[in-house]
């Protein structure tokens, strides 16, 4: 017998499949998931058992034998394997990085350890299943009454849970609809079977919020996943799902990995956020991945992604929908200011005069700009040379807490420059607004703001998201600042008042998506306000008042922003009209970066040829953000009907091809980030 290995070395050259001998005394224990040690070379190393063969394809006399099995308990299951070995075809990733995925947290960091165990794995250390009788009696019951659409949906989603059918639902409601409600039942329904379910959010800050709610009526059968918690923690709750003891997963995008035993249902609330989508390979999208497990799939969101809904006004997808608040309640009214009338205020006079209204009543405010830090460039007043990251193609930006310039994409700081280094005169201005302008601002106007920042530089230490939710949320906080996080999954009665600080943030961006996340942004931060029993009120400033995504924004009129935006996508063949590849060149080598990007672009469009496939070949081209870390960047963009051509002979011939090695090439599949 022979044992099927992957390497847990990730290079070209060793990403395939090794064949090593079975020792007699590891047959009968040696499983598809084990962690064993193996020679190779003049060394030891650590491999992964993928599968088993009596016939290896290679002379008996140059196979070696498995020295011994380093993991108690097989690392990954039959069905993970299947799933990964997808992951690495389709994203063009090596098979070890897709398994890793699927594999217990920490599992990189034990493979240093090379010697195998000293016994062999005992019965007492695997996973048995605890009875999956009585799974359900622990739920306790909500006294909510759900409206007619909530109902209509839920028994949709149930029925398609009770077939064991697998369909994907789009849940789209308005703010405040009732969606969550719907999750938990979906979730105690498939418990009362007793079968998992995968609840997903997009931000690990969401998280404090659903587990609260979530453990008053599932009581001990969560296991909790995200980044957040330490390894160890994370290593516990993959346990606790794999022995069976929680079968209710929460958690960010990786979560969808988590070895929940027979899962009925997986949930991607707010389905349209970006963080789904993994930046580092594997490079893949959580909604992708769920599709291809057995399972019915919610998408939930008021504000769906255009592909999404497409899917679901053309069959691809059930729709449920939820046209109405509970209790019939009114979304907020929103009204619009012209800042090109406000004489450079950072806050216009009308959003001054509702956050003075509103703290007056002892009432909260959410205030929401997507950009941190003081001044987010440094421009000279005299011959207009602006101040970058030496190392990467963006402007610094000031930060008040340290007085220093950042960049936002390295590590870079320097000190805060009066004097040019173009023309060295002393005319350096700073402009711009981040949240800590905004911060500084609203405090010294307001003599009883009591204020929280939630951005990236405030929730750097551990149990950030937790403090300042909870300072908002129960605290003496009532005003509360921050970029994308304020947006969404935040439920407080008291919250009244939302002032978009600058709608055009977003807007302005080089990306095709650029109008479908402003809208997004807008009308899920305005969604904030007006909950509970008290009205809300949403003010947006904007410099381009009269663009569409704005206007749609206003009434949160969402089917009226589709049907504007999906004729741009068709006209300028963008998805759902297309599927995307997106190919980054980066390399100090300018010239030959263009050079290799310029050939394989040629390439690409010969692979695409066919007929009746759609296609275009765009690029070689500089990237948006042009140098990035100290290298430069190229990329091309390929559209097309049926992208599986290219991308297979793309990675085909990127595994073949001998480029040089400083030259970085990466193939995002279906991606959301195009800078």
């Amino acid at each position: 017998m022979y044992a099927e290995i992957v390497l847990s070395r990730a290079t070209p050259q060793l990403d395939r499949i090794y064949h090593y001998r079975v020792p007699d005394e590891l047959l009968n224990q040696l499983k598809v998931g084990h962690q064993v040690s193996i020679p190779f070379g003049r060394s030891a190393t650590v491999g992964y058992v993928v599968g088993f063969t009596e016939k290896p394809g290679i002379h008996e006399s140059l196979i070696k034998n498995i020295e011994g099995i380093k993991a108690e308990v097989p690392l990954f299951t039959e069905n993970s394997l299947i799933l990964a070995k997808w992951m690495a075809e389709y994203y063009g990733c090596f098979f070890i990085s897709a398994l890793r995925a699927v594999m217990p947290p920490g599992t990189a960091g034990k493979e240093k350890r090379t010697s195998p165990l000293s016994s062999p794995p005992s019965a007492k250390n695997s996973f048995p299943s605890p009875s999956l009788m009585e799974r359900g009696a622990g739920v306790r019951n909500s006294s909510l009454t759900l409206t007619t659409h909530q109902q209509n949906a839920l028994d949709s989603i149930i029925g398609s849970v009770n077939k064991g059918q697998k369909e994907t639902f789009l849940l789209y409601g308005v703010t405040g609809s009732g969606k969550t409600e719907i999750y938990i039942r979906s979730i105690a329904h498939a418990l009362s079977k007793g079968r998992g379910s995968i609840m997903m959010v997009p931000e690990i800050s969401l998280t404090a919020q659903l587990i609260r709610r979530f453990k008053e009526r599932f009581t001990d059968q969560i296991a909790v996943l995200h980044s957040n918690l330490t390894a160890k923690q994370r290593e516990t709750e993959w346990m606790r799902i794999a022995r069976g003891d929680a079968l209710i997963v929460l958690g960010a995008r990786s979560a969808v990995f988590a070895p929940v035993k027979d899962p009925a249902l997986i949930i991607l609330d707010e389905e349209y956020e970006t963080t789904y989508k993994q930046e580092k390979n594997p490079r893949y999208h959580a909604r992708e991945v769920a599709e291809q497990l057995n399972a019915t799939i919610v998408l939930g969101s008021a504000t769906p992604s255009i592909e999404t809904y497409y899917k679901a006004q053309t069959g691809v997808y059930q729709l449920a929908s939820l046209p109405e608040r509970i209790d019939r309640r009114p979304l907020p009214p929103v009204e619009l200011v012209d800042m090109r009338n406000e004489s450079g205020r950072v806050l216009s006079e009308k959003l001054q005069q509702e956050i003075t209204e509103t703290l007056s009543r002892e009432e909260k405010v959410i205030l929401f700009l997507n950009r941190r830090g003081y001044f987010t460039f440094s421009i000279c007043k005299g011959c207009g040379h602006v101040l970058e990251c030496p190392q990467c193609s963006v402007s610094l930006v000031y930060h008040s807490d340290d007085k220093k310039l950042r960049c936002g994409h390295c590590d870079y700081t320097s000190e805060a420059k009066l004097i040019c280094p173009k023309c060295h005169n002393a005319s350096m201005g700073f402009f711009g607004t981040g949240t800590q302008r905004i911060e500084k601002e609203v405090s010294e106007a307001y003599a009883s703001a009591k204020i929280v920042r939630w951005d990236r530089d405030s929730v750097i230490k551990k149990g950030s998201h937790e403090m300042i939710f909870a300072a908002f949320a129960e605290g003496n906080a009532n005003v509360l600042i921050g970029t994308q996080m304020v947006t969404k999954g935040l439920d407080i009665a008291s919250v009244t008042l939302v002032g978009v600080v600058s709608a055009d943030t977003s807007l302005n961006l080089p990306d095709f998506r650029a109008a479908e996340r402003t809208f997004q942004q807008i009308t899920q931060v305005a969604g904030r306000a007006g909950r509970h029993h008290l009205p809300g009120k949403v003010i947006i400033q904007s410099l381009n008042p009269d663009h569409y995504a704005l206007r749609y924004a206003l009434t949160h009129d969402y089917d009226g922003f589709y049907r504007e935006e999906i004729e741009f996508r068709k006209a300028l063949f963008y998805p759902p009209f297309s599927r995307l590849i997106n190919i980054v060149f980066a390399s100090k080598n300018e010239p030959k970066l263009i050079e290799i990007a310029n050939k394989i672009a040629k390439g690409l469009d010969r692979f695409l040829e066919g007929k009746g496939n759609k296609h275009i070949v765009l690029g070689p081209a500089k990237a948006p953000i042009s140098k990035l870390r100290g290298q430069y960047r190229y990329q091309i963009l390929v559209k097309a009907e049926d992208i599986e051509p290219a991308r297979q002979k793309l990675f085909d011939h990127l595994k073949k091809a001998n480029y040089p090695s400083d030259i970085r090439i990466t193939v995002d599949v279906d991606p959301i980030n195009l800078l």
